[in-house]
């Protein structure tokens, strides 16, 4: 009876050799360590000037504060995931390069498409949760950890116009803020309504401020650069323009409430708010901008990840330094497109919903050009 002395067998998965399981589990090990160190630092960033700050001053119990960042975690994990899976990319394969090893899986026969495979296959399944995390799970979290925040006073009371939302507060107006900081606003579009419900004429502008008349405790819109239209027959014609303009809100019909902001709603409810402004004559371009970028961010993890591949392997370094530094420049040009969109998402005429998808594009294409060329490099 011969006895085998030694380690066990190693068991490879079926379709994947040994190289490419080292790989992966390489990618695996790395990415989840990047993870955790990104939703840190962006629970930090969310939280730290909110609660953090209460609990030093012993205001909030730290059961408050673990409570609220748990709800954090889920709208933090869907940007943490690309930036760990590109930081894991750049790393994993540079270090793949520096050692040759790239060189010496060549000299067996194997290709670079075939040791990438399975890692693209991780970045495509982690793309389908993120879209789940972005339709779903994230707004609900957001506007629950919103929830804890007005329970412990934490809300911003100075939010009479809260922004990137329409606002039905005011009878016979729909009114939309892009941005709200204190009294100050940006891209505010004011529409009136008729008789039915549809929308009669519109004013845009893009800076204005917002005051409470004293006594009568109504809300004055001070705008500047506006423009207005008014619906005909044939469709919006231009209506007038002003540098200045005083906008008067009647009081609310009804104690304003606070409803989720376009960022905070679910897929469902997105389409249900495209469908309304819609039937009501109202531009629902911010709608359509929110709806598209759910669903291209989600393919941030697969397109970081063939772009990650190459640029790791042409960087040809073992230095963690260089390659989180290039991880931060590729985030920061893929969120610029982002960015872009959301500022012009009332601009129709830019089609900014389109914009989005422009850096998946750009990643995607550059990646799988420079894969090639790395495939067929010498």
């Amino acid at each position: 009876m011969e006895v085998l002395v030694g380690p066990p067998p190693t068991i490879v998965p079926p379709g994947m050799n040994t190289l490419q399981r080292h790989l992966l589990g390489q990618v695996v090990a790395t990415m989840l360590l990047a993870v955790t160190v990104f939703v840190f630092v962006l629970l930090l960033g969310n939280a730290i000037r909110e609660v953090l700050l209460l609990l030093m001053q012993r205001q909030v119990s730290p059961g408050i504060v673990l409570q609220a960042l748990g709800l954090l975690l889920p709208y933090v994990a869907p940007f943490a995931l690309p930036m760990g899976l590109l930081t894991a990319t750049l790393l994993v394969f540079g270090r793949f390069s520096a050692d040759q090893e790239l060189t010496a899986a060549r000299a067996s026969g194997l290709s670079l498409a075939c040791l990438v495979t399975p890692v693209l296959a991780l970045s495509a399944l982690l793309s389908v949760v993120a879209i789940l995390f972005n339709a779903e799970w994230a707004p609900r979290s957001r506007v629950a950890y919103k929830d804890v925040l007005m329970r412990v006073g934490l809300e911003m009371a100075g939010s009479l116009l809260p922004e990137q939302q329409y606002i039905h507060d005011y009878p016979g107006l729909v009114l939309y803020v892009g941005r709200s900081q204190q009294s100050r606003l940006e891209q505010v579009i004011v529409w009136k309504l008729d008789g039915q419900g549809r929308a009669e004429y519109w004013l845009r502008a893009e800076q204005g401020r917002v005051k409470i008349e004293s006594g009568s405790g109504r809300l004055q819109l001070e705008l500047e650069e506006v423009v207005a239209a008014r619906r005909l027959a044939t469709g919006w014609v231009p209506a007038g323009y002003a540098r200045n303009l005083v906008y008067e809100l009647e009081p609310p019909s009804q104690q304003p409430r606070r409803s989720p902001k376009l960022s905070e709603m679910t897929w469902e409810q997105l389409f249900q708010q495209l469908h309304q402004r819609i039937q009501q004559g109202i531009d629902p371009t911010p709608v359509r901008v929110q709806i598209h970028q759910r669903a291209a961010f989600g393919f941030a993890c697969f397109s970081f990840c063939l772009l990650g591949i190459p640029l790791g392997i042409r960087l040809h370094r073992r230095e963690t330094n260089v390659s989180v530094a290039l991880a931060l420049v590729l985030v920061a040009i893929y969120f610029s497109f982002l960015l872009l969109a959301a500022a012009w998402d009332t601009r129709p005429d830019r089609y900014p919903q389109w914009l989005v998808w422009a850096p998946n594009f750009l990643f995607q294409g550059l990646g799988a050009y420079l894969l090639w060329r790395c495939d067929r490099a010498p």
